[in-house]
């Protein structure tokens, strides 16, 4: 029975003594439990002793005040302070912390229907018809004369309303593509395709100023 009093009171030391250690207090605002080895700031590079075993050194530039022998609560993780900080008048007002401040809603821009017209003057093409029209234009620079053949068609199908996207293909590099444009405008007509076929008498393929010439002479 004595001897485990004896154990007990021996434990019960050893916990007394282990509540104390030397606090640092860093000019971050940090808080550090341990034993400070030497005198600060003389001793230069501060060393601390962590009771579980480790060290660490830190400049004393970065120490704001050592506190010997101070009783300290192990239960609060090393390095962080012990007193929480004050809320701000967000979380006051029953937001979350951390939360950021909605932005303002941005205002949404009107939706355009389509970048360009059909004529000087027209009305809009039909988002829907424009993305078509692309499409089949694109289908011009095809290898494939299956795909241009068929473009080709529906281009001349869909008539004037197509010009102004023929027109920014006109001098695409494929003698082919250019062909079949000044084809498709000789049948669609149109104020704009007049002004397109007198400037493919200048192209460099002989048979799209050939077509151009016949287009304008009918």
């Amino acid at each position: 029975m004595k001897k485990t009093l004896l154990i007990l009171t021996v434990l019960l030391a050893a916990g007394a003594d282990s509540s104390l250690a030397d606090t640092v207090e860093l000019r971050n605002g940090r808080v550090i439990h341990g034993k400070v080895i030497g005198k600060f700031p003389d001793s230069g590079p501060v060393t601390i002793t962590f009771t579980g075993g480790g060290s660490l050194t830190l400049d004393p530039d970065r120490i704001l005040r050592v506190r010997r022998d101070t009783r300290c609560d192990f239960r609060v993780p090393p390095g962080k302070p012990g007193t929480e900080k004050p809320r701000n008048v967000q979380e006051s007002a029953g937001k979350k912390p951390g939360a950021s401040p909605k932005k303002p809603a941005e205002k949404k821009k009107p939706v355009k229907e389509a970048e360009e017209s059909a004529e000087p003057g027209g009305a809009p093409v039909d988002p829907k018809l424009e993305a078509e029209i692309r499409r089949y234009v694109s289908e011009l620079s095809r290898q494939r004369s299956q795909n241009r053949v068929r473009a080709e068609a529906a281009l001349k199908r869909l008539g004037p309303v197509t010009l102004p996207y023929l027109e920014k293909a006109v001098r695409h590099p494929f003698a082919l593509t250019r062909r079949a444009i000044i084809r498709i405008v000789a049948e669609s007509g149109g104020p704009g395709g007049e002004k397109l076929l007198r400037a493919a008498l200048k192209d460099e393929d002989s048979w799209v100023r050939k077509l151009a010439r016949e287009a304008l002479g009918r």
